[in-house]
């Protein structure tokens, strides 16, 4: 009796140990690559892993192997944690995972970073049905082929947080339609090709094709602002013939008038001026004597 009560509190203790190990457990860590998950063979590329202001110690976890896994250590409080590699190649393609610890105390696993590598097939080639420049509520189709046989083709948006979209094919080309397309849809779009046994190797990437959405209130609004303008280009068209008519119509009147004047000075000569008199000639002469006094 005494063995088997010693055996249940030692059990309890351990229980008691784990429950509390798993409450002090530290909050997941973020992962992500710099300058992004899709890298071209031999270009370098960065894996950060950030928890929290007092960690020590962050490491990094390949494919959940650990004999590829590499580990980080830091004197002091360290938020972050930067993995490099210099030289992208096939084997550096995979799944990710981080975890950091502090005082003894290790944190949950991230969430998996996946990391593929670019470059190992030919280009595909990538086009679009029918135009790249659409109205919204139109469809479009992004056909994407590859010179080899391929299991999967991958439709790609480079721009916006959008995830990739995965077609099995077992022929050389793959359709991606988008039905009544949005605003949103609109950005620079990509195609790739991948063996299925390889999924994190894929293809050089195609050229890219940029999809255009046009917005229609904008479009809406522009109509209007069109309307708008071109009431006052009809005001000015008719201000300017209605200043043309009355400057013609002002010279004219000024023709008539030198005409009407001209025609009466040649009917009504003009009069010979008035000889002043001869007391005014005396006057102006000099003073008049006076006519001498009668006795």
């Amino acid at each position: 009796m005494p063995g088997s009560l010693a055996a249940l509190l030692c059990l309890g203790l351990c229980l008691s140990q784990s429950v509390k190990a798993y409450k002090e457990r530290l909050p997941k860590p973020s992962l992500w690559a710099v300058p992004g998950p899709v890298i071209p063979w031999g270009k370098p590329t960065i894996i950060r892993c950030q928890g929290t202001e007092d960690a020590h110690k962050y490491v990094l976890e390949k494919d959940g192997g650990m004999e590829l896994r590499d580990m980080l250590e830091v004197a002091g409080p360290w938020k972050e944690a930067e993995f490099f590699i210099s030289n992208t190649r096939a084997e550096s393609g995979g799944q990710y995972r981080c975890q950091y610890s502090s005082k003894n105390v290790w944190s949950e696993f991230s969430d998996p970073l996946e990391l593929t590598v670019t470059g190992l097939y030919p280009k595909p080639s990538f086009s679009v049905i029918p135009v790249s420049i659409l109205d919204p509520g139109e469809d479009v189709t992004f056909h994407c082929e590859s010179q080899m046989a391929s299991d999967k083709f991958i439709f790609y948006k480079t721009t916006g947080a959008n995830a990739p979209h995965m077609l099995s094919s077992s022929d050389h080309g793959a359709d991606f339609p988008i039905l009544s397309v949005t605003p949103s849809h609109g950005g620079t779009y990509q195609c790739y090709t991948f063996d299925d046994d390889y999924p994190y190797l894929w293809s050089i990437p195609s050229d890219i094709i940029l999809l255009k959405v046009s917005d229609s209130q904008r479009r809406g609004s522009s109509d209007v602002d069109s309307d708008y303008d071109s009431v006052p280009q009809q005001l000015t068209f008719t201000s300017l013939r209605l200043v043309i008519v009355g400057v013609t119509l002002a010279i004219l009147g000024i023709l008539l008038n030198e005409a009407w004047h001209s025609r009466a000075a040649a009917y009504n000569p003009k009069e010979k001026p008035k000889q002043p008199e001869r007391q005014s000639e005396l006057w102006m002469d000099g003073p008049i004597e006076d006519s001498p006094k009668r006795p």
